[in-house]
């Protein structure tokens, strides 16, 4: 079983791809990104310190060798290593997938052993619309990044008199739903990525992105695009998992956030200065709730923990809110 440590701000800096053997050492599959910036406040990688690792952490490995460890929830883990910015907090990984490898892990990702049922996405999702109608006004053009079925953006639309709804979202195989959702209301599907001459210029009142921004090579100038197709004063709802939480510290390298798929991870100081770096200014921060039948939680947190779970059945239960170190945040557009 691969084993997890957790780095103290002393050691070492582990040298790029250290543990390769000599035959690997010109191999392309090795040919990782390398981030010379924190990518929330610029400040040089080379301030930061190593914090979280994997054993063995993943930039020792070839992309083709990760295929098996996608899921946080796996008891065998391997991601690349967590450095922390000794400026904003914010975590993020030096070394890092290439945009054409990083594409293909997502064409490799097996579906997700604990999706949750669609009555707890819904409840999860009432507490982010209540959050959102404090801050949007609820009319305009409506934006959000990775959609998937529309849960939310339809659900939140219909509370409103939106004039088009812009839904990005690469997965073809939800389209259909998505589209289903969205029946009776003028919208627009792409798999694109998001680019502020595809819409109306200034147009978008309100810009949805759900653990999206984690995701994201470049995320101030993913924002800046979002921001430069926003009308004045119009305003951005983001969630993200919060490497600064309670459960992040407690469990530290089992915390399933920390994962191939994520580049970076934030903390509520480190979205602010990113919001900050790219054009909004924070309105409001709070912790999420999440809700989950009793069933998933059990299992999860056995896997997570490394114990077997496969004993505990699925079945029906009444949902249990919990925060699981999950943080929302929304931010207005800054006047020029």
């Amino acid at each position: 079983m691969n084993e997890l440590r957790e780095l103290k701000p002393q050691a070492a800096r582990p040298a790029l791809n250290s543990n390769r053997s000599a035959a690997h050492q010109d191999d392309p599959s090795f040919d990782y990104l390398r981030i010379e910036f924190c990518p929330c406040c610029g400040t040089p990688a080379a301030d930061a310190e190593p914090r979280i690792a994997s054993a063995p952490p993943a930039e020792t490995l070839c992309a083709e060798q990760h295929t098996n460890f996608v899921s946080g929830y796996t008891r065998a883990r391997v991601f690349f290593t967590y450095f922390e910015c000794p400026t904003c907090s914010g975590m993020f990984c030096p070394t890092y997938y290439r945009q054409s490898q990083l594409d293909g892990l997502y064409g490799r990702q097996a579906e997700n052993m604990f999706y949750l049922p669609l009555e707890a996405r819904k409840r999860t999702q009432e507490d982010y619309i209540d959050l959102l109608r404090r801050h949007s006004r609820m009319a305009g053009n409506f934006l959000e990044i990775g959609p998937d079925i529309g849960l939310f953006a339809s659900s939140f639309g219909r509370l409103g008199a939106f004039d088009q709804f812009w839904l990005y979202e690469p997965n073809r195989d939800v389209h259909q739903p998505l589209a289903e959702n969205f029946r009776g209301m003028r919208h627009t599907i792409s798999t694109g990525i998001f680019r502020a001459a595809d819409v109306p210029a200034r147009s978008m009142s309100t810009a949805v992105m759900i653990h999206v921004l984690d995701h994201l090579l470049q995320p101030v100038q993913f924002l800046r695009e979002i921001a430069s197709s926003m009308e004045s004063d119009g305003v951005i709802f983001i969630v993200t998992h919060d490497c600064a939480s309670l459960l992040a510290r407690v469990l530290r390298g089992r915390w399933p956030p920390y994962a191939l798929q994520h580049p970076q991870l934030f903390s509520r100081r480190s979205i602010a200065t990113l919001l900050q770096a790219s054009g909004f200014e924070v309105l409001e921060t709070v912790k999420t709730t999440n809700y989950f039948p009793l069933p998933y939680l059990i299992r999860a947190a056995l896997t997570v923990l490394g114990l077997p779970s496969g004993f505990i059945p699925a079945s029906a239960a009444p949902l249990i809110a919990i925060k699981l170190g999950n943080i929302a945040t929304v931010a207005r557009k800054r006047s020029a």
